[in-house]
């Protein structure tokens, strides 16, 4: 744990939404259940607080120790090493895939024309300069970023409700209950369940008493706007637009009259996606430091954010294996990293708890 830093509860209420709206608004994780979308959410969204409350339970019986300490402590040196590299692993590579998302939205509806590699590699330098200044500078920067964030939203929902069309919900389970189980699954893993790399950062929360109450607000409110905003999309595209459409935000946006709102989702992108590569990159750093015992955690931002530029650029070759691999191979690929290895902390957490 990096000594010194210290956050608020409302500092970490707003960047759990952050991280939680982000990329997730404008990929839709749940578009494969059609018009039964909403109930693919739902699922999604339970299964998210049962997964936060097993972070919280591990935060809680290992007070003040970040995730790569509570391995180490849990499973032994040797193999709570090798697992946090495999986390540390896990986050730049979140980092690199929300990176990737970023630079796909703006070249494909903002710059056309715009390498690729210098939209990332723009947003790239101005997340190391951020992550240069401290943690706690990110937070306080991102408790003034995040108070327009709901406005934006209510914006878009407001503007957009003269198209909307009800019977696009209908009919209800056409396809049977399990055919929304593998969208609201993908919607699980994503976003709710890389809530596991805040196991990095609720040691700093200032008040550990609010932890709980805090954290569960967060993803109620963070979960009410993402859920908003993807009926926002279905209401006014349709299943057969919406599966056939990359960014479903921009499409139904556009279609607002008499206005241009790209400018708001631009924004919102940028704010939510920043705060998540944010997160995430000071995540592997921090992991890094503590493994090998780095006081200065500044001299690891440019490496760790080059390279996580240069995953991003090397990872796809285009949209399409973006937007595949993140649809059919990310849900399994998280599986360890969110759901296994958490359990297992949990249960050996809770035993050694009882005994002691």
């Amino acid at each position: 744990m990096v000594k010194g830093v210290k956050i608020s509860k409302i500092q970490l209420f707003l960047l759990i939404i952050g991280f939680l709206y982000s990329n997730t608004v404008i990929i839709n994780p749940v578009k494969g259940a059609l018009q039964d979308i909403w109930i693919a959410y739902i699922l999604a969204l339970a299964g998210g607080f049962a997964l936060l409350s097993v972070y919280l339970g591990i935060a809680k019986l290992n007070p003040y120790k970040t995730l790569i300490q509570i391995l180490i402590d849990t499973f032994g040196k040797i193999a709570g090493i090798i697992i946090s590299i495999a986390y540390i692993w896990y986050f730049i590579h979140i980092s690199a895939l929300v990176l990737r998302d970023f630079g796909e939205y703006m070249i494909t509806t903002t710059f056309p024309e715009t390498p690729i590699a210098f939209v990332m590699g723009a947003l790239s330098l101005i997340i190391a300069i951020a992550l240069k200044k401290g943690f706690e500078v990110v937070a306080r920067t991102n408790e003034l970023m995040m108070l327009v964030l709901p406005l934006f939203v209510l914006f878009l929902i407001v503007a957009s409700a003269e198209r909307y069309d009800f019977k696009n919900l209908l009919p209800v389970l056409e396809n049977g209950f399990v055919f929304v189980l593998k969208p609201a699954f993908c919607n699980l893993t994503f976003p709710f369940g890389e809530l596991v790399v805040f196991l990095m950062i609720f040691p700093y929360l200032n008040k550990q008493e609010k932890l709980l109450k805090t954290s569960y607000f967060a993803l109620g409110v963070g979960g009410f706007l993402i859920f908003m905003s993807i009926i926002k999309d279905f209401l006014v595209l349709g299943s057969d637009m919406i599966i056939r459409t990359h960014f479903p935000s921009n499409i139904s946006a556009e279609l607002i009259p008499s206005i241009n709102p790209e400018p708001l989702i631009t924004a919102n992108m940028m704010i939510g996606g920043g705060v998540k590569v944010v997160i995430c990159i000071y995540a592997a750093i921090a992991g890094i430091s503590e493994l090998f015992n780095l006081n200065n955690l500044r001299i690891l931002v440019i490496p760790v954010s080059s390279f996580v530029l240069i995953l991003s650029i090397w990872l796809f070759d285009n949209i399409f294996d973006t937007l595949r691999w993140g649809g059919e191979v990310w849900p399994y690929y998280s599986i360890p990293f969110q759901i296994v290895i958490p359990l297992l902390i949990f249960a050996i957490s809770l035993v050694k708890h009882r005994i002691e």
